[in-house]
């Protein structure tokens, strides 16, 4: 516009918008039964020149999820609209709960199970949502989620490798069970090429990779020779630079000592993994012999290292998990003896299944936040390995019994709580499922949930094909019945947020939250350390949640790289979540000051979130908030909000939209 202006802007409104419009004292305004007509639109007198002003809406959310602001601007001889989704969160904690049911139809058998849905006393309202889904294939989960195995932040070298080994579990099944499917074979090979350029950005002068790459003060034994491992099976399906695989192997190598073992100089973020590792430890000498064994290196040193001290693993169920498959790899006389070995240790549940529980680490305490129990990630690793060593042999009829356990324990996106964990689960799962794959599955499967009911079909032609139902009665069991052929896998999943803080978390964080600038601008202050008397954790991940209506400040962002402690910083929510990446935190606080801005007013603001968690057991994690001391009314954070005229608030520090709404949580 040239010249002065009168502009009406319209905030699109109807039953379906996902909000409701505000009175003064905080009540949803009834527009039609007031006969208000102007409480969506304002008039505001607009200078030419590129001049821009604000208007305001007093708004509340009444949906959870992503909600569409829909503005128009209307002049007298232009017009213009824009589209902007606002992301709706719940109060409180996220919660994803996820019941596997492995359905086994044998002789057309019938099979019925009641799911019940558990929801805790102080569920967030509105929060909880529940879906079914079926599979007719074991390796159906991982096909259909590959993106999104795990959820939590991707941002070292370790976690990068997510978005790469489950592809080649993948590229190779497929193939195994001549089912070429060119959308998940293209987007396999799409996310193994990206995930091996990433992989590179970690990779050390010295040849070696670890965790945040050249930041490091030491490359990591144990990283080069999962990343060496790796990159090798996916040679088959991308290219991978020869180069590469022989520099970082002559890492490696020069890491053995005499004894044969291989020493770790690097930071073990792994710590199950660690058992002594920088004078050589077992569980790491036997995980880099299987890297080289599986690059068709054979290291006599380290096998016969292995062999030697056999006998010193007979109560560690995970590093002779780990030696054991080592030896059967490379045809030692002392496989079968490490094999019964491992066997001794195996834990038969009621159910039937088998698994293996580690002694390394803390045991689990009672949490009265938790509604399944949950093993740790190391023993589904250490079950992994004993199923990939059973599958060297073919023998299926052993493996069933580690599979069922297996597939039980998988999350609601078909992978496990951590990176090692899901990635030997799914190449063990993957390796049993080549040699059991059947194509005469043909099952019907009906579920009820309340007055709801569902039928679905499974057969050869779909089992590949992910089918999926949102449960309508979340207060409702949900009934599964099945008949047929075949062995078919569900899972009911549902996730909810509460409020409930767990007081025996294995860290603190002390804080406090300093409002600057008139309350534009926060300061938040954390000193966080662990609290367990075994001494230091694994790498340990924060997350932490701005403020509503608040951004970090990227640039502030960049300076926290500087504390030796915090060796990764990342963004991610627009700007409105901050991902920490910390080297094993131990008893000493390390203390940072994250800065975030104003970019709209919210009124009766409820408290941001904060959870730090063990990377390696992610439900040793530490739950906490923080909040502004002052909470303002609807009427003081916007006073001109209902001015159907021009507007005088002031627009936050750094906002630049001329409509900006005011949120009431």
């Amino acid at each position: 516009m040239e010249k002065e202006q009168d502009v009406t802007v319209t905030l699109k409104h109807d039953e379906g918008s996902g909000f409701d419009f505000l009175n003064k004292d905080g009540s949803v305004l009834k527009s039609r039964d007031s006969g208000e007509r102007n409480y969506n639109t304002r008039v505001v007198s607009v200078l030419g020149g590129g001049v821009s002003k604000a208007v305001y809406f007093p708004i509340v959310p009444t949906e959870i999820g992503m909600v569409k602001l829909i503005v128009t601007a209307q002049a007298t001889q232009a017009g213009d609209g824009v589209e902007e989704p606002l992301r709706v969160e719940p109060e409180g904690y996220r919660v994803d709960r996820n019941a596997p049911v492995v359905i086994e139809l044998k002789n057309d058998d019938d099979f019925e199970k009641v799911v019940p849905l558990l929801w805790p006393n102080d569920v967030v309202k509105g929060s909880q949502k529940a879906h079914f889904e079926l599979i007719g294939d074991i390796m159906g989960p991982v096909l259909s989620k590959i993106d999104d195995l795990v959820r939590m932040p991707y941002g070292c070298g370790e976690q990068n490798m997510l978005n790469f080994v489950p592809n080649i579990v993948v590229l190779r099944y497929l193939k195994a069970t001549s089912r070429a499917d060119p959308a998940i074979e293209a987007k396999a090979m799409k996310y193994m090429e990206a995930g091996y350029q990433r992989e590179l950005n970690y990779r050390r002068l010295d040849n070696s990779f670890s965790a945040f790459g050249e930041s490091d003060k030491s490359g990591s034994t144990w990283l080069t020779a999962f990343v060496v491992r790796s990159f090798a099976q996916a040679r088959p399906y991308i290219f991978v630079d020869a180069s590469v695989l022989t520099k970082s192997i002559a890492f490696l190598n020069g890491q053995q000592m005499e004894t044969g073992a291989f020493a770790e100089h690097g930071e073990v973020h792994h710590k199950d993994m660690q058992g002594g590792a920088s004078e050589g430890g077992i569980g790491l000498t036997a995980y880099v012999v299987v890297a080289l064994l599986e690059n068709g290196i054979r290291n006599d040193n380290g096998i016969a290292f292995l062999e030697k001290h056999l006998d010193d693993l007979k109560n560690d169920s995970y590093a002779l998990a780990v030696t054991a498959y080592a030896l059967r790899l490379a045809n030692s006389e002392k496989k079968a003896e490490a094999l019964e070995a491992l066997e001794k240790l195996q834990m038969v549940d009621k159910d039937g299944t088998i698994h293996w529980s580690s002694s390394k680490g803390i045991d689990k305490s009672k949490d009265t936040t938790q509604y399944f129990y949950q093993p740790r990630p190391v023993d589904v690793e250490t079950t992994g390995y004993v199923l990939l060593n059973y599958m060297l042999d073919g023998d299926t009829a052993r493996g069933l019994p580690l599979v069922r356990w297996l597939t039980g324990q998988r999350n609601a996106y078909g992978g496990f709580s951590s990176t090692q964990d899901t990635v030997i689960a799914l190449q063990a799962l993957g390796s049993y499922a080549e040699h059991a794959y059947s194509p005469d599955t043909n099952a019907t499967v009906t579920i009820t949930n309340g007055a709801d009911n569902h039928a679905f079909t499974v057969s050869a032609a779909n089992a590949i094909v992910l089918q999926s139902y949102e449960l309508p009665n979340i207060d409702s069991n949900v009934v599964i019945k099945a008949s047929g052929k075949g062995t078919v896998f569900a899972q009911v999943s549902y996730s909810y947020h509460r409020n409930a803080l767990r007081d025996d978390s294995p860290f603190f964080c002390s804080k406090d939250l300093k409002e600057l600038r008139a309350g534009n601008r926060m300061q938040l202050d954390l000193c966080c350390n662990y609290t367990r008397s075994s001494g230091k954790s694994n790498m340990a991940v924060a997350e932490i949640d701005a403020l509503t209506g608040f951004k970090f400040d990227e640039e502030e962002m960049g300076k926290l790289t500087s504390i030796s402690d915090l060796q990764r910083v990342e963004l991610d929510h627009d700007d409105t979540k901050m991902n920490l990446y910390f080297n094993p935190l131990g008893g000493s606080p390390v203390c940072l000051s994250l800065f975030s801005d104003l970019t709209y007013y919210v009124a009766d603001q409820k408290p941001a979130q904060i959870v730090l968690f063990d990377y390696y057991n992610p439900e040793e994690q530490m739950k906490s908030s923080y909040s502004s001391r002052q909470s303002r009314s609807l009427s003081d954070t916007c006073p001109n909000c209902w001015s159907t005229g021009e507007s005088h608030s002031p627009l936050p520090r750094g906002h630049s939209s001329s409509t900006t709404p005011t949120l009431q949580e």
